[in-house]
């Protein structure tokens, strides 16, 4: 069989279209996203229209490509300066991938759900991306955007959640007026972690349905979703009184709050159902 030709030129249709899902807007209007990296794509091969393959890819990337191939993906292979024009990470890793994002709604996510994470107008991709992921690894249902929050197909966003893009429900575009109204169809409790709660994360009980809700980097959550929250956490600081000790910080980066308060309610299920 006949080896296909080593794509060099980004005006190429197939490049020159997956160059266009770059931009939001077409990635929006077209329900498409590009998928960046070996790990990404193994864990993204059901939803894979296309995969570009740098022709100097690693042998993992190679056979991350295979299988694709196998799964019925069409494989072109590219130069290694038109794969850079696909990817957006700094040192590309030799493959990039076309995928469709699934698709829901939010009344179909909280319907079905018993744990949702809402991260309230989060700007800040890298953080998007692994909460997504982290809402994963902890069992999560869905995870919810509001309106003013990164678009979780960036391709920042996209790497952060290490595919759990495609493992569980994203909704986003929402206000916080639908989240409310949302969680109180589907008997969600609606608990929102704000620095300023004068009760600790451990110190609530999650049993029932939730949906657990996460503010903007710089300036925390709308004052909108705290009028609509049923409770509110913390995350308390500790502060030893160690003489001379100057660096304890002030708060946790979001990514990390989310990390800790979601183990927080892993494990009180878990020992709730020992």
């Amino acid at each position: 069989m006949t080896a296909s030709p080593v794509v060099a030129r980004s005006t190429h249709p197939a490049v020159a279209a997956a160059r266009k899902l770059r931009r939001r807007r077409e990635r929006g209007r077209s329900g498409l996203l590009l998928v960046e990296g070996p790990n990404a794509l193994a864990e993204a091969v059901g939803h894979l229209e296309q995969v570009f393959l740098a022709d100097t890819a690693s042998t993992f990337s190679r056979a991350v490509a295979e299988r694709c191939r196998e799964a019925g993906v069409p494989v072109i292979t590219v130069t290694a300066a038109v794969l850079a024009v696909l990817a957006d990470a700094e040192t590309p890793q030799g493959v990039v991938g076309v995928a469709r994002r699934p698709t829901t709604d939010l009344a179909t996510v909280a319907a079905r759900s018993d744990l949702v994470v809402v991260l309230d107008a989060v700007a800040d991709p890298g953080n998007a991306g692994t909460v997504i992921r982290t809402a994963d690894a902890a069992g999560a249902d869905g995870v919810v955007l509001t309106s003013g929050s990164v678009d979780p197909t960036n391709a920042k966003a996209v790497r952060a959640s290490a595919g759990s893009l495609f493992h569980l429900p994203v909704v986003d575009e929402v206000t916080a007026a639908d989240v409310a109204a949302a969680c109180r169809g589907a008997g969600l409790r609606l608990v929102a972690a704000t620095p300023d709660a004068t009760t600790s994360y451990t110190d609530l009980w999650y049993a029932d349905p939730t949906a657990i809700v996460f503010g903007n980097e710089a300036h925390g959550l709308s004052d909108e979703m705290v009028t609509h929250a049923d409770a509110t956490v913390s995350v308390p600081m500790a502060r030893p009184a160690r003489l001379g000790y100057r660096g304890h910080a002030e708060s946790l980066n979001l990514a990390t709050t989310a990390a800790v308060v979601l183990f927080e309610i892993v494990r009180q299920r878990n020992r709730g159902s020992g």
